[in-house]
């Protein structure tokens, strides 16, 4: 096998899994262009959990230290109800003694691999909404919202999240509803460490109208995570602080330090999500990777893992292969079974935590509790919070170190 040669890539993106990809690709001597539609690229959304996959793949791109230190180390999750029952409760010590994730706020990931995209020698285009891509089965070229023509290209990457502008354009068989519910979020200071268990992601619940989360972020801070309709967080919808602040007491009266604080600031951002399913991941040189290609709701907590684990895929694949269309298909290959596991997973889960059927919280009350602590529904439960399951029957395993091992 001959190897591939220098290939013009374009990529349209500059969140996690676009940057991360932008980078692996010039890296391995590719010549790269990021396309970004905001004139300053910056991060949206909140805190995020790195799973052990997410941080391995952020270790290949040498910021593992500097991930280390601007975060905040994560053993396990633990979610109860209103009367203080267990639903959740999962360590990643069950896997390996040394494994962990890590809860970090998405505008730190984000200025991380921002620096290393431009220590690289990949093209940062800003300004430039891409809302085009045309292709003859080999090369392509996008086209931007003014006119401009960028290209051709021998790969593009088609990165621009859950809300793809593109996806539609490129796939109008793909499907990528708007889940009911999204949640608002606040990052606030924590100084104290009074109202969450030390390196826990914890939830607290009452049925499934009403859901409040704390991650801890690094640097003394916790993100707070409370769920709404997705209806309540359209543009112009005003959010009232005052009843959020009563109703968060009720359900969680020891994070009332945070809670506090957070209506004070009254600065919380909405977020809303989607399923996104497509009917195949590229067409001829176009693919689509991250959120853009199989969003879901952040149940799971995999969708930045997920980007990242695409990323480094797609770049292994173009080293292994000796043309654009077989390194696709091995690209294919290699994700299609996992993304689609945690695709189904969480379309199945999030409606047990976020939706109007008030009988799925008796059921998920009185069953996953116990599922938690039965060995084999334990193990599934856990390998799945740490983003390695394989498939429905089939999970990678971490090294000694409780490190992910990437395929090269």
């Amino acid at each position: 096998m001959s190897p591939i040669g220098t290939l013009e890539v374009g990529v349209v993106g500059c969140g996690i899994a676009g940057q991360a990809a932008a980078t692996f690709l010039a890296d391995a001597g590719h010549r790269v262009s990021i396309f970004e539609r905001f004139v300053e690229p910056g991060p949206s959304g909140a805190g995020l959990l790195l799973q052990p996959t997410g941080l391995a793949v952020l270790r290949r791109l040498g910021l593992g230290d500097q991930v280390e230190r601007s975060g905040a180390r994560i053993d396990g999750l633990l979610g109860l109800n209103h009367l203080k029952h267990v639903v959740l409760d999962l360590a990643y010590a069950d896997l390996r003694e040394a494994a962990y994730g890590l809860g970090i706020h998405r505008g730190a990931l984000f200025g991380l691999l921002h620096e290393r995209l431009q220590r690289s020698a990949a093209r940062l285009v800003t300004g430039a909404e891409i809302v085009e891509v045309e292709h003859d089965g080999r090369r392509a070229t996008m086209v931007d919202k003014a006119g401009g023509r960028h290209g051709p290209f021998d790969l593009v990457v088609v990165a621009d999240g859950a809300h793809s502008r593109l996806r539609e354009r490129l796939m109008p068989r793909a499907t990528a509803p708007l889940y009911p519910w999204g949640c608002i979020w606040a990052t606030v200071p924590d100084a104290g460490k009074v109202a969450i268990a030390p390196a826990m992601l914890q939830q607290r619940l009452r049925g499934t109208t009403t859901m409040m989360g704390l991650l801890p972020v690094g640097q003394d801070l916790v993100t707070l995570f409370w769920s709404l309709p997705a209806a309540a967080l359209e543009p112009g919808q005003p959010i009232d602080v005052e009843a959020w602040r009563t109703n968060a007491l009720s359900l969680w009266p020891e994070a009332a330090a945070l809670i506090e604080h957070a209506a004070g600031a009254g600065n919380f951002a909405r977020a809303t999500y989607r399923q996104v399913t497509l009917p195949h991941w590229n067409e001829g040189p176009v693919l689509l990777i991250g959120d853009a290609a199989h969003g879901t709701s952040p149940q799971l907590g995999q969708g930045a893992n997920l980007g990242l684990l695409d990323a480094h895929v797609l770049s292994r694949a173009l080293a292994a292969s000796d043309d654009v269309a077989a390194a696709l298909a091995l690209f294919v290959r290699r994700r299609d079974s996992s993304v689609r596991f945690y695709r189904q997973a969480s379309h199945l889960l999030t409606p047990f935590f976020q939706s109007d059927l008030s009988l799925l919280a008796l059921v998920r009350d009185a069953l996953m509790g116990p599922a938690c602590m039965a060995p084999g529904l334990r193990t599934m439960m856990t390998t799945t919070l740490a983003g390695l399951r394989r498939g429905w029957f089939s999970t990678a395993e971490l090294d000694a170190e409780g490190r992910y091992p990437l395929e090269d």
